[in-house]
């Protein structure tokens, strides 16, 4: 899946409906995707759009794009889509700034 994104999103990642992380994070960088287990197991809950997201997924069935904020590694101005799997896990796709700039309907 991630090679289908390539021009849309540089990192992915599977969570659980409590925060905790359950996939690797699957980072594009330089042209290529990489893995990295080190994320495993994280809580991102403590994120402000975090849990509210969660409800809202959980309840519609949908997909949610956050607000803009400021990615913690990179410090660029990001979005991030996040969309149910199931009833228990969600995928996130961090969106990259130029992705959201060639897309301006995005910001």
């Amino acid at each position: 899946m991630a090679k289908k994104l390539d021009s849309v999103c540089f990192r992915l990642y599977i969570c659980d409906e409590e925060g905790y992380q359950k996939s690797p994070n699957i980072l594009h960088k330089d042209g290529q995707w990489l893995v990295q287990p080190s994320y495993m197991n994280k809580n991102w809950s403590w994120r402000p759009y975090f849990l509210e997201n969660i409800v809202k997924m959980r309840n519609e069935k949908k997909g949610i794009l956050s607000d803009l904020y400021s990615d913690i590694e990179t410090g660029e101005t990001i979005r991030t889509f996040s969309y149910p799997l199931n009833n228990k896990e969600y995928i996130f796709c961090d969106l990259s700034y130029s992705y959201l700039y060639e897309n301006e309907a995005l910001l």
